[in-house]
């Protein structure tokens, strides 16, 4: 795997940068609670090679909002809303509600303190 860190301001960009769908397949966007800050992760593989697995990392305070992808890669909505119910972090433009109601338990896949 080739992990590329960044940070929340340069991340959009980074991907913007590297994204060209004819070469790469988005994967997901995963989340790890690392208790004071949640590592952020964007992946991606090559069509031509599977195996080869891009993650473009970013360590943020939970309080913090990401930017969305999805004017990078339509599909995205999908993994950032998954996120925005499941971790409870804020990312731009995406609202509570698609997998959970929007009224449940915050952020169950968080740490408990």
């Amino acid at each position: 795997m080739n992990r590329i860190e960044t940070s929340i301001d340069k991340v959009k960009d980074d991907i913007r940068n590297f994204y060209k769908p004819d070469l790469y397949h988005f994967v997901v966007i995963n989340a790890v609670d690392l208790g004071e800050k949640i590592e952020v992760q964007w992946f991606f593989c090559e069509y031509a090679n599977p195996s080869n697995i891009i993650a473009f990392c970013v360590q943020i305070n939970p309080d913090e909002e990401i930017p969305s992808i999805r004017d990078i890669v339509e599909s995205s909505w999908v993994a950032e809303a998954e996120l925005v119910d499941l971790m409870n972090i804020k990312i731009q433009n995406t609202a509570k509600g698609f997998v959970l109601e929007p009224d449940f338990e915050s952020g169950p896949l968080r740490k408990k303190k």
